[in-house]
């Protein structure tokens, strides 16, 4: 053999390599096929029928799927309570909830008025 089309371990022979531009799968991938995400993400935004204190209303199937599992917690089923709570715990945690403005009282007021007027004489040192 001679050094140009000497192979050995994970080096194939020169003449049986890819040549530039070539590729070892011709077909490739077909246009438009999808995969798993695009799928599922179908799925969970296609409208379906669900019926409600006998009323049929159109629901998302994310939105079935958690009617239903809310229903399994309300009867008492464990693992369906646990569930929903491990997911409004990672939700509150991505987006915790905006907290309550303070009240400021007559006390506090008071207070602040006392503290400037024994500090207004630093004020006009430093001026």
């Amino acid at each position: 053999m001679t050094e140009e089309s000497e192979g050995g371990y994970r080096k194939p022979p020169k003449s049986s390599r890819f040549k530039p531009g070539q590729s070892g799968n011709k077909r490739g991938r077909p246009k438009g096929s999808r995969n798993l995400k695009t799928d599922l993400n179908k799925l969970m935004t296609k409208r379906i029928a669900v019926r409600e204190d006998g009323e049929v209303r159109h629901v998302t199937g994310q939105e079935a799927m958690l009617l239903s599992l809310f229903e399994k917690a309300v009867r008492g089923d464990f693992k369906a309570s646990t569930q929903l709570f491990a997911m409004l715990m990672k939700l509150e945690i991505q987006d915790p909830a905006p907290s309550a403005p303070a009240v400021v009282t007559e006390n506090d007021r008071a207070i602040g008025a006392d503290f400037l007027r024994r500090h207004s004489h630093l004020k006009k040192e430093e001026d």
